[in-house]
């Protein structure tokens, strides 16, 4: 017995102190009551003694669960911009920064970095507008944020394939376009908006002959002596617009039904032109240099191409499992002209529901298809290999931020080679982790192990509350890297 008194003792302490509580809070919960409703403030007593979360200052709150209430900003109809503030924080280096500890030894050596002048080089930088490249401008919806976070005669240059979409974001953008003629150009204190017509990868040939509209300088070669000078960001938001899935026209989905074309840049749309008119003039984009504007349709590929290769192109670029059974239906359904026909040959071969689950089912297989032709209409494999590995390097200047969204398994695969190996199928060689005496990573600059990007971070995903009122950011994946 002598040994359990001491458990007594504690058991009937700590019921005396949570009854003495108890009558402590009935005690004082009138005044308390009354207190708040003089000064019309709805809390419960509940509420008013809830403990703090963990982070600093704030309040532990339920959250709303119906998406209605929660606001996305930057959000248009034509496209809901995901993960749009850790793209732009990611840009203007607000995040993904190196730890002290390992910035130390370097600080050193970057203090020394001079010019001639004996003025750091840094100083010397800072003086010239930023410049940076939204690659897959979309409805602008992060070209909106970005430009509120720039400062005057900052360039921010839009890119995109896709006319109907260059338009709808360039008359949403408008007030940052100097046009012209200068007659109804944007205030002095705005940062500068240049849209662009082209494919991401195709980037280097349609801007290093742009002027900044201001002042008339070469953006990319602004000194008497002809050096290049890269750009400060790049963000390319991969995948497919929302606009572009629920426009029927344009044959990306099944849940209507339209031409079966899925081409990134073909038809001619309503707002392609006429949104472009303004009250005192027209503005222009930046035309593509490129040729090659036509190319093959989703019909093309369903209706000419063998079992065999339909058959590929669903296992590789959609990982279909009944890949072989809906190429042989495709091929039996010719010829295909809509997305309905498509939608049709499938489902004779696809059960509505599977005993398996949902990935099984008629839906989820109609989503892998239309992807996988989707990818191979517009090369996006070879598009993102070539932009990654060419335009990226080449455009970035040192320290510059390269920020991918990524929405597939094969986009996300290819950027986070490239910023970790250098290339997208491994060419190049890893060569394995050098480190210098005191543990940090060392970049090769040069030779065939030479690496252009230097990983900041881990991957990112979208907030629980982002998801709940967009569920097409449930599979992004955010990655960053700097130009070495």
């Amino acid at each position: 017995m002598k040994y359990m008194r001491p458990y007594i003792t504690t058991a009937f302490n700590s019921a005396a102190i949570i009854s003495c509580g108890n009558i402590g809070v009935q005690a004082f919960q009138p005044s308390i009551t009354t207190s708040l409703h003089a000064t019309n403030l709805q809390f419960t007593s509940t509420q008013l003694f809830s403990s703090k979360s963990k982070r600093k200052g704030e309040i532990t709150t339920k959250k709303s669960s119906n998406p209605a209430d929660i606001q996305q900003e930057f959000a248009s109809s034509y496209h809901a911009p995901v993960m749009h503030q850790e793209c732009i924080d990611a840009l203007l280096k607000r995040s993904h920064n190196e730890s002290k500890k390992r910035n130390k030894y370097k600080k050193l050596a970057q203090e020394a970095k001079t010019s001639k002048d004996g003025i750091k080089a840094q100083d010397i930088d800072e003086k010239r507008p930023r410049i940076f490249i939204d690659g897959t401008l979309g409805g602008g919806g992060h070209s909106s944020c970005l430009l509120q976070n720039l400062d005057a005669d900052d360039v921010l240059i839009g890119c995109d394939v896709d006319p109907s979409a260059l338009a709808t974001a360039s008359t949403r953008l408008k007030e940052y376009i100097v046009e012209s003629d200068k007659s109804n150009s944007n205030s002095d204190e705005n940062p500068v908006f240049i849209p662009v017509q082209s494919n991401f990868r195709d980037l280097e040939a349609n801007v290093k002959d742009l002027k900044h509209p201001r002042t008339g300088e070469n953006l990319f070669y602004p000194n008497a002596n002809e050096e290049f000078v890269g750009v400060d960001g790049i963000l390319l938001d991969l995948g497919i617009s929302s606009h572009q899935i629920d426009n029927a026209d344009r044959g990306f989905a099944f849940m209507k039904d339209g031409p079966l074309d899925m081409r990134m840049y073909g038809g001619d749309f309503e707002n392609k032109a006429k949104e472009f008119d303004s009250d005192n003039g027209d503005f222009q984009f930046v035309e593509n240099k490129k040729d090659g504007l036509g190319g093959m349709t989703a019909a093309d590929i369903c209706n000419e191409f063998t079992e065999e290769e339909i058959a590929r192109i669903l296992k590789v670029y959609g990982d279909e499992p009944r890949a072989r059974k809906i190429a042989q239906a495709i091929v039996e359904s010719r010829p295909l002209a809509t997305t309905g026909d498509l939608k049709e040959a499938v489902s004779r071969v696809t059960p509505e529901f599977a005993k398996k689950g949902r990935r099984m089912g008629r839906t989820a297989t109609l989503a892998r298809v239309f992807q996988a032709l989707r990818i191979v209409v517009n090369e996006e494999d070879v598009v993102l290999k070539d932009a990654l590995e060419d335009m990226a390097p080449s455009l970035l200047k040192k320290g510059g931020r390269l920020v991918v969204l990524a929405y597939h398994s094969m986009e996300d695969r290819a950027a986070k080679r490239i910023m970790r190996d250098g290339s997208v199928d491994g060419s190049r060689g890893s060569g394995g982790i050098q480190r210098d005496i005191f543990g940090n990573e060392v970049f090769e600059t040069e030779g065939k192990n030479a690496k252009p990007f230097k990983p900041l971070g881990k991957k990112q995903k979208a907030r629980e509350d982002e998801i709940e009122m967009n569920p097409r950011a449930r599979s992004a994946v955010l990655r960053v890297a700097e130009r070495l």
